[in-house]
């Protein structure tokens, strides 16, 4: 007691520092951790006695024993994994094609003038009631449809509450489906059992995780599921697996960081009142979308607002703009007129769009953009309509314009 009393602790009563735990490997988020086994300390018949401080202290055990998941189940890591810091990044490639029979024209249009591969890194810039949320309802049901092996994940961040809910039902399976699933598992024995009569398969699972934060809920919540989104998305990748995130919005994702004490302390404010430190951690979250050699990828998706009449705002879209890879403009004018997809087609593109596009989609693309860039973007937008609904398919537009 006279020790503890100096301040003086015990080997056992000392707490574990920052170095100490990352020296374990011990990842905050990422689904993997050390399986740590029970700690001797006073149990050893050290309790009562007065130790030596100056004799060494025995070596203990190695007590890492390997990582595991969150739910405590072994990750399957293929040997010689590495971690998703040492991969080796590569181009966007293969293109993800969001074109399906009966699909909506914005995913035909996405094919064409803004190609996403995996491994993109992607901006919709859109003003207020220009169509963003539902053309990213487009694109994940467009992956979910054509691309089985991709992980969808959306992430709303200060969204309005309907909004969620809109993105739950839309994609998440509901109960009454999942427990149709498991009884038909069960076999039809199940449903005589209870009185029911056997009903038709239901639809598989979707594939597609909604997590969200609405705009009811404190900052720190909007932070921590951005970051830990992100950071299970990392594991997943490492693991070999192909994951696509849906983030609506980066701008609300960059409002959160700014309005936290933790992440603007630095003092130093730019125009717009945002701190010099607040975009630090969004940026490195938006900059982890990429294509790797060794294992999965991680393609990137977000959402940006302009024209909302904060300076703040557009700050934020600025420290954004160059960092991705892909940009798909929405116009304000355009949706007034309503015409979707707003999209801006001379505007929007993508770098190194010919790893993505065949050599005849590429010579087809170019001719129509310098047709397009002597029309006004709502004309733009019309003609193509019209083309759309003459071709049936992007192949035999492809082969009608050339």
């Amino acid at each position: 007691m006279a020790g503890a009393r100096r301040g003086h602790l015990c080997p056992a009563q000392r707490p574990a520092t920052g170095g100490r735990v990352n020296g374990f490997g011990n990842n905050r988020r990422g689904g993997r951790g050390p399986q740590r086994g029970p700690y001797r300390g006073h149990q050893n018949g050290h309790q009562g006695q007065r130790q030596n401080w100056n004799q060494p202290r025995p070596q203990q055990p190695q007590r890492d024993q390997g990582p595991i998941d969150v739910d405590g189940k072994p990750l399957p890591l293929p040997p010689g994994a590495k971690r998703f810091d040492e991969l080796t990044s590569v181009d966007p490639a293969p293109r993800l094609t969001l074109e399906y029979p009966g699909c909506p024209a914005s995913c035909r249009l996405i094919d064409l003038f803004c190609p996403i591969g995996r491994g993109q890194r992607g901006l919709i810039v859109s003003p207020p009631k220009a169509g963003k949320t539902t053309l990213l309802k487009d694109i994940a049901t467009a992956l979910l449809r054509n691309h089985p092996d991709v992980e969808v994940v959306v992430l709303l961040v200060d969204e309005r509450p309907e909004e969620v809910t809109d993105f739950r039902r839309t994609f998440v399976q509901p109960e009454s489906q999942q427990v149709e699933r498991e009884m038909l598992a069960r076999g039809e024995a199940a449903f005589k059992e209870a009185g029911q009569p056997v009903p038709a398969a239901p639809p598989a699972p979707l594939r597609v995780r909604v997590i969200a934060s609405s705009n009811d809920h404190q900052v720190e919540k909007h932070i921590e599921i951005s970051t830990t989104a992100i950071d299970r998305c990392k594991r997943m990748v490492e693991a070999g697996k192909h994951v696509v995130v849906l983030l609506d919005s980066l701008t609300r994702l960059g409002r959160a960081f700014n309005n936290s004490r933790r992440h603007a302390n630095s003092g130093r404010t730019l125009s717009g009142g945002l701190d010099s430190k607040a975009l630090e951690v969004p940026r490195q979250l938006f900059g982890a979308a990429r294509n790797t050699e060794e294992a999965g990828s991680l393609t990137i998706i977000a959402s940006c607002l302009v024209d909302t009449g904060s300076q703040a705002d557009q700050v934020i879209f600025e420290e954004f703009k160059g960092s991705g890879n892909m940009e798909l403009i929405l116009d304000r004018k355009i949706s007034e007129r309503r015409l979707f997809p707003a999209i801006d087609l001379a505007a929007s593109g993508t770098r190194k769009e010919n790893l993505l596009l065949t050599e005849d989609e590429l010579k087809t693309m170019s001719a129509l953009r310098r047709r397009l860039l002597a029309m006004p973007p709502h004309q733009q937008v019309e003609q193509l309509l019209a083309a759309l609904k003459r071709f049936p398919t992007n192949a035999t537009l492809v082969g009608g314009a050339g």
